[in-house]
């Protein structure tokens, strides 16, 4: 096992498993053709508590929606829930929250608490704009509450915001929006070391979760996970397909060459393997390879389809595992590669160094 998994097992804290049989939704035409779906287990991790001191757990796969407008985001979030998922990604910056929000309220089936919905404002907003635009996000998705609000960058999206005091003020109007319970947890994503410590030095909440590149190939682009683990903040990936990445087609985390010749050599274990969700054989596919690689250390993953057979396939990865072999030989990839640049964004020089907050 090398040092990524070892540091991202240590970081997770508690990993349970639940069973939930899900009502398929009927709002949506567009989920009409799915299978009925069947009893699923999926894992969850503990981010902590609420303010009110309840256990908050997050499903280890969701749904994404990044790049998606409000039509295709409602067909997507409506289909995901008729295959079983019980997790959605969306963000203020993505302008499809609407369409979520309708999804939600038009095919989720079971009760709000089984539901998690995690979104994002932008970086670099002062405190009176954090709560301007969380209440939109409210607005926007039709929700009392959120299971997860982060920030979205450690500045603005042009950098023209981007400070340790910048930074500050806006968690501490997360943790503001937290203490009234319309965020069940609070975090960040795309922060580097030096950004978390900017927010530890005034933080009276923790960040619950990171939310970092992070798939087959990419390695730890960042050098995170390690201050992830120190701190106890789930770290968790976007694009774990490496949606976005230019590659060769052998380096595809779909159909490339790593990932079906290791595909090859595991089969679903459940009778349910012979649905739309795998290959009539029982074939792990190459993608589910891809998740399996990032679940199996106990890192979150929302990777994002408007196809039926895709959202389904990728549900299901939680009845293989892949052999230490494999894990170590998929670790040690280096392509198809991540891109780095958020550690770029400026940093303090806060007195509280990575060495001492460590202790």
């Amino acid at each position: 096992m090398n040092s990524i998994h070892r540091a991202t097992l240590n970081c997770l804290g508690i990993i349970c498993f639940f069973c939930f049989v899900f009502e398929p939704a009927t709002a949506a035409a567009a989920a009409t053709d799915a299978e009925d779906p069947k009893s699923q287990v999926v894992p969850t991790i503990y981010l902590g508590l609420d303010v009110r001191g309840d256990p908050v757990y997050m499903p280890l796969i969701g749904a994404g929606t990044w790049q998606y407008g409000d039509d295709d985001a409602y067909e997507s979030v409506c289909k995901s829930f008729a295959a079983g998922y019980t997790f959605i990604d969306t963000a203020y910056g993505y302008k499809n929250q609407k369409g979520v929000g309708k999804a939600i309220k038009d095919c989720w089936k079971g009760n709000r608490t089984d539901l998690f919905v995690m979104t994002k404002i932008p970086g670099g907003l002062n405190a009176s704009e954090v709560q301007r635009l969380h209440e939109l996000n409210l607005e926007e998705l039709d929700l009392d509450y959120v299971d997860h609000l982060m920030t979205h960058f450690p500045a603005d999206w042009e950098q023209t915001v981007s400070s340790p005091e910048a930074r500050q003020e806006e968690w501490l109007a997360l943790e503001a929006i937290y203490k009234t319970g319309e965020a069940l947890t609070i975090g960040i994503s795309h922060y580097c070391s030096k950004h978390i410590l900017d927010v530890l030095w005034v933080a009276t909440v923790t960040p619950s979760i990171n939310q970092v590149e992070y798939h087959i190939g990419s390695q730890d682009v960042d050098n995170v996970i390690e201050t992830c683990s120190d701190f106890g903040i789930t770290f968790m990936s976007f694009s774990p397909l490496c949606g976005p990445c230019s590659y060769e087609p052998g380096d595809s985390l779909v159909s490339g060459d790593l990932v079906t010749e290791i595909a090859g050599q595991y089969q679903h274990e459940r009778s349910s393997s012979s649905s739309k969700n795998a290959l009539a054989d029982g074939t792990v596919t190459g993608s589910q390879v891809a998740l399996r690689y990032i679940v199996q250390q106990g890192i979150p993953v929302i990777p994002k389809s408007n196809t039926m057979s895709h959202i389904l396939s990728n549900l299901q990865i939680f009845d293989f595992e892949l052999s230490d072999a494999h894990m170590e030989h998929l670790g040690q990839a280096m392509k198809p590669e991540a891109h780095g640049g958020d550690c770029e964004v400026l940093a303090g020089a806060f007195p509280l160094s990575l060495e001492a907050a460590r202790q």
